[in-house]
C-alpha cells in the first residue's frame, strides 16, 4: 500500500506567533479574536479560535508583531472542540514575504 504523500509547499515549524483574526463567523456575525498560531508553513498556519468557521471562509489575520495583515482562507478545520477552542489550517492568500516573522 502507498504511502500518502505530504503535499505541503514548506514543512510545517512548531511557532507561537501573536495574531489577531477578524472576519465572519459561520452564523455571519463579525467577529475579532486574539490567537496565536500552533504551526506555520510558508502557505499558512495552524490556529485555535473561538469563534465558529467554516470550509473556505475567508478571515484577515495581522501579525500582532509586524502589523501586516494577510488575506486568508480556512482550509481545514476540527470536528470538535477542544477547551472551547476549534482548530483550523489557514491558507494564505497572496504572497506575503516574511508574513510569519
Amino acid at each position: 500500500m502507498k504511502e500518502h504523500a505530504d503535499k505541503r509547499s514548506s514543512p510545517r515549524i512548531p511557532a507561537r506567533i501573536a495574531l489577531q483574526v477578524e472576519g465572519q463567523d459561520r452564523y455571519h456575525k463579525p467577529f475579532s479574536e486574539d490567537t496565536s498560531t500552533l504551526l506555520i508553513n510558508q502557505a499558512g498556519a495552524l490556529i485555535a479560535l473561538a469563534a465558529e468557521l467554516d470550509l473556505n471562509d475567508r478571515v484577515t489575520v495581522s501579525n500582532q508583531r509586524t502589523s501586516v495583515k494577510a488575506p486568508c482562507r480556512i482550509a481545514w478545520r476540527s470536528t470538535s472542540q477542544l477547551n472551547g477552542r476549534w482548530s483550523y489550517g489557514v491558507a494564505l492568500l497572496e504572497d506575503v514575504p516574511h508574513f510569519w516573522e
